[in-house]
């Protein structure tokens, strides 16, 4: 007889992270069947794991002061091990005035992440340009 691997579903619990095999797999446990657990919230995450927005203000802000230049969302978020894909926009918003983060758009379409004080730095003094210069964008809704 040859030896093969077999995968079966099972279920696991947010809260204590004990795994089991269910008996009748047509219906979703109740509660987590550990002795210890118990919990009948067992597939919903616990609320400590989330994070708040002050966490996330502070994550955000130590890193762009340690880059010392302009990054972009995506590395943001592997440099800050963030568990979010996209940010909250309502978060980012109120970093704008809480800690004075700025998103500049380039002319490829990709936006970069600093902080207002970091901007002094990279900013370079140029001619004012005119309204026939600028190229107007259309904004999306």
């Amino acid at each position: 007889m040859a030896r093969v691997p077999i995968t079966v579903m099972g279920f696991r619990c947010d809260r204590c992270g004990h795994e089991w095999i269910p008996q009748n797999i047509d219906h979703e446990p109740r509660v987590c069947p550990n002795q210890k657990c118990h919990s009948p919230y067992w597939n919903a995450p616990s609320k400590r794991s989330r994070m708040t927005y002050e966490e996330f203000k502070a994550k955000i802000a130590d890193l762009l002061r340690r880059a010392g230049k302009p990054l972009t969302w995506t590395e943001v978020r592997t440099s800050a091990r963030l568990p979010q894909a996209y940010p909250n926009n309502q978060w980012v918003h109120r970093m704008e005035t809480d800690i004075g983060l700025m998103r500049r758009r380039e002319s490829n379409g990709i936006i970069h992440w600093l902080l207002k004080e970091a901007t002094l730095d990279l900013s370079a003094p140029t001619a004012p340009q005119t309204p026939d210069e600028t190229g107007s964008r259309a904004r999306r809704k």
